[in-house]
This record gives structure tokens, C-alpha cells and sequence, in this order.
């Protein structure tokens, strides 16, 4: 069973001066289809001086795609549609290969 997906803005830094949010989606190939993951960094300055940068990243699978940019949502954004991977040893797959390709340790599944 699939759901749709509204699409994010691209690469849009949305936090103040010294501190940086960034979301971006990503395709990956996996099995013969695409899977939708969304990478989230953050970074962040400490020290008056700004000689510590802290940076986290993590990955949010979205699923399969099962059709892309299909449509227009009523806020005027495109939709996909999207298929949850619900299999247990996908999951693990796409995970493994997500943390050996994107360098997270933290893989969430929608």
C-alpha cells in the first residue's frame, strides 16, 4: 500500500547565523528500484571565536518509489508516490548500504 509524498524544498539552509539545518532528498538504487531517503545535517558553531564546528547527519527512508512527481498537491508542491519498505531484511540491506555510501550512523524508516 503506497501514500503520497509532498516534496521538499531543496537545499535550503533554514537556521539562524552560526547553526545550519539542511534537508535534501535523495534517490538511492537498490534491487532494481529507487528508494526516496531524505539526509538531514546539522552544524553548529560553539565558542565566540568559532573554532568548534559540531555537525550531526542523519537518514529518513522514505520507500520505493513507485511513481515520481506525479502530481500537484493543493499548496501547489509535487507529490510522489511511495511505497514503505516494510521488509525486515530490505530494511537492514538499505540501511548497510546508506551508512557504507552517505557515512550516517543514524538510518530512520517513515
Amino acid at each position: 500500500m503506497g501514500f503520497v509524498y509532498t516534496h521538499l524544498s531543496q537545499n535550503e539552509d533554514i537556521g539562524f547565523q552560526g547553526r545550519s539545518y539542511n534537508a535534501a532528498e535523495c534517490l538511492l538504487d537498490y534491487n532494481g528500484r529507487q528508494v526516496l531517503y531524505l539526509y538531514v545535517d546539522a552544524a553548529d558553531v560553539t565558542f565566540c571565536d568559532r573554532s568548534y564546528a559540531s555537525h550531526l547527519a542523519s537518514v529518513t527512508v522514505k520507500g520505493y518509489v513507485l511513481k515520481w512527481r506525479c502530481g500537484i498537491d493543493e499548496e501547489g508542491e509535487s507529490v510522489s508516490e511511495i511505497e514503505p519498505i516494510t521488509d525486515v531484511a530490505e530494511r537492514r540491506a538499505v540501511t548497510d548500504l546508506l551508512r557504507s555510501t552517505v557515512h550516517v550512523s543514524s538510518v530512520h524508516f517513515f
